[in-house]
């Protein structure tokens, strides 16, 4: 036996797509959020190519560097913010150590 659904005539969109609370989601990122910012112009500027392309990480592109402002040539393509590369992930090498720990030539890791 059928069944009759029957919808009201005035149907109105979710209040949350009324007040625009997800335009920024089509937004891309468009600031260098290097620590220092060297570019003449500021962080919310950025040249198509060079020193001064804005590049986003390219994991989760949540945040961006000026090439020159984070050492970058001008031949590099991609780039991983600190939050994605991370200490450990073999993404990015570090001079870092942990404390008490030294890199030994022939066994690994050993106590300092």
């Amino acid at each position: 036996q059928r069944q009759l659904i029957r919808f009201p005539f005035s149907i109105r969109p979710p209040s949350w797509e009324e007040n625009d609370a997800f335009d920024e989601l089509g937004e891309r990122h468009s600031h260098c959020d290097a620590s220092e910012c060297l570019f003449p112009g500021g962080r919310e500027e950025a040249e198509e190519e060079g020193p001064w392309e804005l590049l986003l990480c390219s994991s989760c592109a949540a945040e961006g560097t000026h090439r020159y402002c984070s050492g970058l040539r001008d031949s590099t393509s991609s780039w991983e913010c600190d939050s994605c590369a991370g200490l450990g992930t073999g993404k990015r090498q570090s001079a870092l150590v942990p404390l008490g720990l030294a890199v030994g030539a022939q066994d690994g890791l050993v106590r300092a």
